[in-house]
């Protein structure tokens, strides 16, 4: 899959690979495709795709994390004073911003909604990068899963799976992750990670 310099490329937050535009080295330009993948992902009939593009808001994420759902994955858990609460089931895609591949799961986000305003209040959800054994879809996802790594493949992401990534970093590393200890660095750590 990738050799250990690659992988220590990786975590010096160089970008790989053979695929445009990776190949470049333009940020940009690889914002830009993942852009136009998440607008791809956005035209897929029922699907509402959301991105965090800004890092979490601190620090750097090597990834772009998408969340894709339809209006049927939400539930209005309760709506009172003015007030609504949501959860919404749907699939974490993390797109690396360093190399042509992806990482999938489910996830289930919760929101506080002021009704009149449509202002969200407060909200939370996790993340597949630190629960990397979470990169599995339950059978009611699989047809959404199916539709997007379409879009990936379209877009000439490679999906990784959880034996891919699972494995020991196979040398002594610093990353720059808040999700893991070093000494306890899996493989899937060098191409995912975000320092706050």
């Amino acid at each position: 899959m990738f050799t250990n310099e690659q992988l220590q490329d990786l975590i010096a937050g160089k970008a790989i690979g053979d695929k445009f535009p990776y190949y470049t080295g333009n940020e940009q330009e690889i914002e830009a495709h993942i852009r136009r993948l998440f607008h791809r992902i956005n035209r897929i009939p029922h699907i509402i795709c959301e991105a965090e593009w800004n890092h979490f808001g601190s620090g750097y994420a090597s990834f772009v994390e998408f969340f894709c759902y339809t209006k049927k994955n939400v539930t209005v858990e309760s709506e009172k004073y003015g007030i609504r609460k949501e959860k919404t089931e749907g699939i974490i895609i993390d797109i690396c911003r360093l190399a042509p591949v992806a990482i999938m799961g489910e996830d289930d986000r919760s929101k506080t909604i002021r009704i009149e305003s449509n202002e969200i209040l407060s909200g939370g959800y996790g993340s597949i990068i630190s629960a990397s054994n979470q990169l599995y879809l339950r059978e009611e996802f699989h047809e959404l899963g199916r539709q997007l790594k379409l879009a990936l493949e379209e877009y000439e992401y490679a999906l990784l799976d959880f034996e891919q990534i699972s494995a020991p970093l196979p040398f002594q590393a610093k990353i720059p992750t808040i999700y893991k200890e070093p000494g306890d660095y899996i493989i899937m750590d060098a191409i995912f990670y975000w320092e706050d």
